[in-house]
């Protein structure tokens, strides 16, 4: 015997659902009593279609009926929180505002510049509890989408599928002016405050990684107001966690943190790897245990006396020479004593903070190490406390031909060229960049930041030329 399953509820209204579960339970039971006494089975005994339309009935029907019946109980509790939440969010801003009121009365003797202070001060509360109905509201709308009532939006992504030539392409290959990218950015904020606070009359929204249009709740908000998708998201914090370079996770700049709104889209354990992570990134001068099988984090919590004790395997470590912990002074390291003799005769520098060999192949003598030490590439001192010049002539040369030769491929080479004197002194200009206008160059071209191949594209900085992929220009730069 076949028969249909249960349909899939959940993009069904409750209504309908259980109108079609009722159906569906009393068909079965109908067919069922039609089955009762035919056949040639001995009295008493269950057929196999019997059976079948049974465990039909108790399984799958019945695991339908519960899946509507806590749905319409989950909602019923998503409605009661957000009403009482927004009433607690209230009480909470009236107790603040009336707290102060009464600290005003008893500190202040009611003159009349103590009046406009408190007047100030009152605003300024008014604004804050403004801002946590706003937050408390976004959170528990994107709650409610992730894992009560999740609206289905293949309808609106279709309404929205010839919205996206211009993020599609890249701009038509076309770079674009910085008045129309500082317009373009200017009314972003207005347009995500609008779909904040008016209802989200667009409730597709573009992560700023993928570049996939999703529901406005299945993305987060980064502190720069871009947005990004959760396996977008945990890639970022994973990047940051396998990446120096990349810690903090950050994006225009501004820091990432696993705040409430954010940890609703990571994992537990991503969480907890990345908060392992910051204490690790934040120590200068780490100790790791010795022995290379292992060679863990050791927190500075478990450094005692110069020696560290490693959390994994319990080995000692000296905090001094890096080596198994040992009675007196030092020995000498051989192996250490080679490599700072290779960085001698190749020019290397090495981070007075991390102790990290540091090359440097473009660009001017400041140099700024993953662990966030700036230093000067001449002497090692920290920077802008020596005398040392900013730019290597021959390293600046030798920068401003590869810039010239990039746009200009085809063009004789003159001696003396104009071209490349007028860069020199762009880049002289321009050699603590902060990277804030972009242009697009077709690929394959090579990112000059982690050295990744781009087979598409590439951005180039209008101000100092250097060119870098999507992900450094976002989350490393």
């Amino acid at each position: 015997m076949q028969h249909d399953t249960p349909p899939n509820m959940s993009s069904m209204d409750d209504a309908t659902a259980a109108l079609i579960l009722q159906l569906l339970h009393e068909d079965s039971q109908n067919a069922v009593a039609d089955m009762v006494g035919k056949g040639k089975q001995v009295a008493g005994a269950e057929t196999d279609n019997q059976m079948a339309m049974r465990l039909f009935l108790e399984e799958e029907v019945q695991k339908a009926e519960t899946l509507v019946a806590d749905r319409i109980m989950t909602r019923s509790l998503q409605t009661a929180v957000r009403l009482d939440g927004e009433a607690c969010v209230l009480a909470q801003r009236q107790e603040r505002m009336a707290t102060h009121d009464r600290d005003l009365s008893i500190s202040l003797s009611g003159s009349h510049g103590g009046a406009a202070a408190g007047s100030a001060v009152e605003n300024k509360e008014e604004g804050s509890g403004a801002s946590d109905t706003d937050d408390y509201e976004q959170l528990i709308e994107k709650m409610a989408h992730l894992y009560v009532a999740a609206q289905h939006t293949d309808d609106i992504e279709a309404r929205h599928d010839n919205d996206d030539n211009e993020t599609s392409s890249f701009a038509g290959d076309q770079p674009e002016s910085s008045a129309w990218a500082a317009s373009r950015e200017a009314g972003r904020a207005p347009q995500l405050q609008r779909q904040t606070t008016s209802g989200h009359k667009d409730p597709m929204h573009q992560c700023n990684s993928c570049m996939e249009r999703k529901h406005h709740a299945e993305l987060a908000t980064v502190p720069c107001k871009h947005e990004y998708c959760r396996d977008c998201l945990q890639q970022l914090f994973r990047h940051a966690i396998t990446d120096e370079v990349y810690f903090p996770p950050r994006c225009c700049k501004l820091a990432i943190r696993p705040g409430h709104q954010i940890r609703l889209f990571l994992t537990g354990n991503l969480v907890r790897e990345f908060e392992f992570k910051a204490v690790e990134f934040s120590t200068p001068r780490r100790t790791y245990c010795h022995d290379p099988s292992c060679a863990a984090f050791v927190p500075p919590s478990h450094c005692l006396n110069a020696v560290a004790t490693c959390t994994l395997c319990a080995r000692q470590t000296c905090t001094t020479c890096k080596q198994a912990a040992h009675g007196g002074d030092c020995p000498n390291d051989d192996a250490l004593q080679s490599v700072i003799e290779l960085a001698r005769q190749q020019g290397w520098q090495r981070c007075q903070q991390c102790w990290s060999m540091v090359d440097l192949s473009m660009g001017c003598n400041h140099m700024s190490c993953r662990c966030g030490f700036q230093f000067c590439y001449v002497c090692g001192a920290e920077w802008k406390t020596c005398q040392c010049d900013q730019w290597d002539e021959r390293r600046l040369f030798e920068r401003a031909a590869e810039i010239d030769a990039r746009h200009h491929p085809r063009v004789a080479r003159e001696r003396p060229n104009p071209r490349i004197a007028a860069l020199m002194e762009d880049l002289r200009i321009n050699h603590e960049c902060t990277h804030e206008r972009w242009r697009g160059r077709p690929g394959p071209r090579r990112c000059e930041e982690c050295f990744h191949l781009m087979p598409q594209f590439i951005y180039e900085c209008r101000q100092c030329h250097v060119m870098a992929c999507r992900r450094c220009r976002f989350h490393r730069m």
